[in-house]
């Protein structure tokens, strides 16, 4: 075995140490050989993260896009449903004012509520009374006849 010398100085400390410093730099390399380096890995980070970044992009205009399609399918559908209840309305005789009041889920209640709206509007509908109080033509023409004649007489006398 070496004998022991006392390090006085920095570099005598580093030329007895660097060695051993040399022999655990190359064990560590040895033993993660085939490893991917920090540097290299920040740079497989930056491209996943850039990835990640397209990927939220693509999804909110998606989102975007679901959402003005979902806007648009309600609108049609309700000028669907409008259509619907306006036809259901005026067939059963309804004004067109009442097809929007139709309640229910599908065509068959629409219909249902439109056709016992009906029945209520035909029930407080006022019919005319069959019989008249007014004279008849003919009896007016009679009475005009007598007037005329009645008249006639005071244009006649002119001897006074």
């Amino acid at each position: 075995m070496a004998e022991f010398k006392i390090i006085e100085t920095q570099e005598q400390f580093d030329a007895a140490i660097s060695e051993r410093l040399k022999r655990d730099r190359e064990t560590q390399a040895k033993k993660y050989e085939g490893w991917t380096s920090p540097e290299d890995m920040q740079k497989v980070i930056g491209g996943y993260e850039s990835r990640i970044k397209a990927l939220e992009d693509a999804a909110a205009a998606t989102q975007q896009t679901l959402a003005e399609k979902d806007a648009a399918i309600a609108e049609s559908t309700k000028y669907k449903t409008d259509l619907e209840k306006t036809r259901i309305a005026l067939s059963v005789g309804l004004d067109l004012k009442y097809a929007e009041r139709l309640k229910g889920e599908n065509a068959d209640e629409w219909k249902a509520d439109a056709e016992e709206l009906a029945k209520d509007f035909a029930a407080a509908h006022v019919t005319a009374p069959l019989g008249s109080a007014e004279p008849t033509v003919d009896n007016a023409n009679k009475s005009d006849n007598a007037w005329k004649a009645f008249a006639a007489s005071f244009g006649n006398n002119t001897s006074n």
